[in-house]
């Protein structure tokens, strides 16, 4: 009888041995990021982060999704039905202005890169060159945010025509002359129209008095409150997937092209390469990812003729997690360059 004892204790052993190891150690908490375009080079970082296993290091499952048609991807992070998105200032100041429940966890552009781009051949290379030409501008710009380089060549709305377009024909309307210049980004229309045989010049709105984020990293203010721990593990390896991607930049937007083979490699490193230049802000200079009142209650004065109402600054946003991470010191000290 002992013997049959010891054998179904054994047995009972084994069983019990392949039950556990059938069962993952710890299962990976599964999350959604909703970034704000198809994926291109300024989406590197996330991507990397995926490739390398940092999210999964901090046992994490991040599937990346891109816009979806019809749906905003603020109200899909407000719902909870999405946890994190990558969202521009000025779509984002317009989702908290209408109530819905989200906050700013760490800012990716410190400015924004919005840029008036034009061609060379055309002499437009002021502000005051512009009385009197054509900009292409998409529906759901404010033109709040032109004002400040408009003034900064002694012209109003009223001395330049708005031409609206759709999203991805700005740079063709440019490039045959329909147009005299387009609303667009320093580090993407720009490059796409000299990589065509169009050089441009490019009056960058940071550099025309006007005060603004560029892009955010966002989540829905329960999960906030609720599971600070997931989104410090959420911050901390996204952090890390920056790291990675400054050091190896070709490598990063390679993982990107898997995903859009129809962007051009050596093109979007390019961009990536600009992108990690613009880091280089004074708003960094402890932590990368931080943000302030000042900045954001500029950010909402610029939109506010598109608002219902005007949020509080501080509602934007909270550092607590930039601040806990010291991937934020390392990341900041890695894009600012040293100052004389």
């Amino acid at each position: 009888m002992k013997v049959v004892s010891r054998l179904l204790t054994g047995l009972a052993a084994l069983a019990s041995v392949s039950v556990l190891s059938a069962v993952p150690a710890s299962a990976l908490d599964k999350v959604v990021l909703r970034i704000n375009f198809s994926p291109w080079a300024m989406h590197a970082p996330y991507f990397a982060a995926v490739s390398q296993g940092f999210y999964a290091k901090q046992g994490l499952e991040v599937e990346i999704r891109p816009p979806s048609a019809g749906q905003s991807g603020e109200a899909l992070v407000a719902s909870g039905r999405e946890q994190f998105g990558v969202a521009n200032a000025d779509g984002f100041v317009k989702a908290k202005a209408s109530g819905m429940p989200i906050i700013a966890i760490m800012a990716d552009q410190p400015d924004t890169p919005i840029s008036v781009i034009t061609l060379k051949s055309s002499n437009i290379a002021a502000p005051k060159d512009m009385k009197g030409k054509k900009i292409t501008w998409f529906q759901a710009n404010v033109k709040g945010q032109l004002d400040p380089l408009l003034k900064k060549g002694g012209l109003s709305r009223d001395d330049i025509e708005f031409v609206l377009v759709a999203r991805g024909a700005e740079v063709q309307m440019l490039a045959a002359g329909k147009v005299d210049a387009l609303w667009g980004y320093s580090f993407g229309q720009a490059l796409t129209l000299e990589d065509k045989g169009f050089p441009v010049n490019i009056m960058a709105l940071r550099d025309n008095g006007l005060v603004n984020y560029g892009t955010v990293i966002y989540s829905n203010e329960a999960l906030v409150k609720n599971d600070p721990k997931l989104v410090q593990r959420f911050v901390t390896a996204t952090l890390q997937g920056y790291i990675w991607a400054q050091k190896n930049q070709q490598a990063a937007v390679a993982e990107v092209i898997k995903v859009s083979p129809d962007r051009d490699l050596k093109l979007e490193t390019r961009k990536l390469g600009i992108i990690y230049g613009l880091y280089n802000s004074p708003d960094y200079a402890e932590r990368f990812g931080k943000m302030n009142d000042a900045k954001w209650a500029a950010t909402i004065d610029s939109l506010s003729e598109d608002l219902p109402n005007k949020p509080a600054p501080s509602s934007m946003y909270t550092n607590q997690f930039v601040d806990a991470a010291e991937e934020a010191k390392t990341l900041s000290a890695a894009v600012r360059k040293p100052t004389n």
